[in-house]
């Protein structure tokens, strides 16, 4: 039996999205700090659980995020599936990021900051969704190759 190759299972998982996730993630970390930083000393008045969501979903989330595609891709060779939503997941995660900073920091009068706060949550779950789909796709072997699993060879 030869080794088969990777490409065999579809296209390979773009490395610029996995380093797109990840450098993105090192933005929100300084940011929330700065805000923490301007918060503390009274220059900004900014909520601090709008600055801990910004660090769990800027800077967590996205991270965990482009390290689980490596991770998963790697492992697992389902590559093609990913790639169809790596995109929307990282603009719906993103947007949902600063909809939800911007309505829940104070920042904006409250039935606006309300809806925004929402609209980013919900953008943020259908991203995470999104995500676990992948992953779970993933895991469970389906290589996108007319339903062909990993055990079937």
């Amino acid at each position: 039996m030869t080794e088969q190759s990777p490409r065999r299972y579809g296209t390979a998982l773009p490395m610029k999205w996995i380093l797109r996730f990840m450098a993105t993630s090192f933005v929100y970390l300084p940011a929330g700090l700065i805000l923490l930083l301007l918060a503390i000393t009274g220059t900004v008045h900014v909520r601090s659980d709008a600055i801990f969501v910004l660090w769990l979903f800027g800077f967590v989330a996205m991270m965990i995020f482009g390290l689980s595609y490596m991770f998963a891709s790697g492992l697992t060779r389902a590559t093609a599936s990913m790639n169809s939503t790596m995109s929307a997941e990282y603009a719906l995660l993103n947007a949902g990021i600063i909809a939800f900073f911007a309505g829940y920091s104070g920042f904006l009068f409250p039935p606006v900051g309300e809806y925004f706060a929402a609209a980013g949550l919900i953008s943020m779950l259908l991203s995470v969704l999104m995500h676990a789909a992948n992953i779970v796709r993933a895991v469970k072997g389906t290589r996108n190759t007319g339903g062909r699993s990993r055990e079937d060879e």
